[in-house]
């Protein structure tokens, strides 16, 4: 079993607490949004980010005993800013969308820190299976961002 310490519990710990803040995120959206064809593809992220996560969850499991089940608080933060702006916004869609966008980049950029320090080869393997996933979730977010921009 690794140390609490190693960078590899850190990681994967730190991402899966930003696909969990970035799950709750989509969620709450896809109940503020009025288009159906938004609140697909937001679903669409959802489950990406959900498959991604249970991916992940054996490595937190083997490294600290137990699933990761927290959040992220600059996700959190993002959260609340994109309530209060899209309570006051004439396009919440857009203010969600934008924010959701950042969110991505987040997570990312997350994955992209784990994969700079050395890593066990099965771990290596499923960082780099989910950082193409979610790099296919952010590039469909970003251009989704671009056409809803006025």
């Amino acid at each position: 079993m690794a140390n609490l310490n190693t960078p590899e519990m850190k990681h994967v710990s730190d991402i899966i607490q930003v696909l969990n803040s970035g799950i709750d995120f989509y969620r709450d959206a896809k109940d503020k949004v009025d288009d159906k064809q938004l609140e697909q593809f937001f679903d669409r992220m959802l489950n990406a980010r959900r498959l991604v996560k249970e991916q992940l969850q054996p490595f937190a499991v083997q490294d600290d005993g137990k699933r990761e089940e927290g959040s992220a608080l600059s996700v959190e933060a993002r959260k609340v800013y994109t309530k209060v702006i899209g309570a006051v916004s004439s396009d919440k869609a857009h203010t969600y969308i934008s924010q959701l966008e950042e969110v991505e980049d987040k997570t990312l950029e997350e994955i992209r820190s784990a994969l700079t320090e050395n890593q066990r080869p099965q771990y290596e393997a499923a960082l780099l299976q989910s950082l193409a996933t979610m790099q296919e979730c952010h590039d469909e977010m970003r251009a989704l961002k671009q056409s809803t921009r006025h």
